[in-house]
């Protein structure tokens, strides 16, 4: 049996949900995986959640849908929805696989599902080998003033609490993002980022020496080492 398409809808009215939602579920080779109503949830959730096909609305308030795809290198499928016509032309540069025009009949919604059908190409079409394990993300993308922005794990030296929000400490820069501490460890690879205090995470590449309360990094900066994760910590070497 064919393992239907996981979707998801990013849209930022619900009149536009409602349509599309009727219109897939005459498509068995389609699953609806998740609705948004807006860019930065769905790029959080693209980050975790690997899917097949996006439905995407252009003009959204904030990061709109071509600023969407600007900030995404490798894509799924997507198939744009849009009250306006006026940016067909600029959409090929993204190799969209169809652009549906609101109102969107079932007729054009089904032309556009075949397109789909017919580009897209399951990642493993060849016989059944050895299980590979996955490779761990190299990026994570932030939010960083109204703006989603890819950062390269390898230059993260460490991250810390501030109130509402982190900042991320990189080799050259800092980011303050709208997330918790504890939200960002878990965007992280654990094999390459530890946690070392309530206010603290550190990238382990960038550790220079340990001290009994104190964490020194390579670029000279000089963390404390929480009590209660010390021992997490020390565990990691032995």
């Amino acid at each position: 049996m064919t393992v239907p398409l996981k979707c998801i809808i990013i849209d930022d009215e619900e009149g536009g949900h409602l349509v599309l939602e009727h219109y897939l579920k005459s498509f068995s080779s389609l699953s609806l995986s998740a609705s948004f109503y807006n860019a930065i949830q769905a790029m959080e959730y693209l980050h975790k959640t690997p899917v097949d096909l996006i439905f995407l609305d252009i003009n959204m308030p904030g990061i709109t849908g071509m600023d969407m795809l600007e900030a995404m290198p490798d894509p799924p499928l997507v198939v744009l929805t849009t009250a306006y016509s006026e940016y067909a032309l600029q959409s090929y540069k993204y190799q969209v696989v169809d652009y549906l025009v609101k109102p969107i009949d079932l007729p054009r919604f089904t032309a556009a599902i075949h397109k789909v059908l017919k580009r897209y190409r399951p990642v493993n079409t060849a016989q059944p080998e050895a299980p590979v394990t996955a490779a761990s993300p190299s990026s994570l993308m932030l939010k960083v003033d109204g703006e989603i922005i890819r950062i390269q794990l390898e230059h993260i030296t460490h991250v810390q609490s501030w109130g509402n929000y982190v900042k991320v400490h990189t080799v050259d820069k800092v980011y303050l993002t709208p997330m918790t501490t504890t939200e960002i460890e878990q965007k992280l690879d654990k094999q390459r980022f530890k946690r070392i205090h309530k206010s603290y995470i550190i990238a382990l590449e960038h550790i220079q020496k340990i001290t009994y309360g104190e964490l020194h990094l390579g670029n000279g900066t000089i963390l404390p080492i929480g009590n209660t994760y010390r021992r997490d910590l020390m565990e990691h070497f032995r």
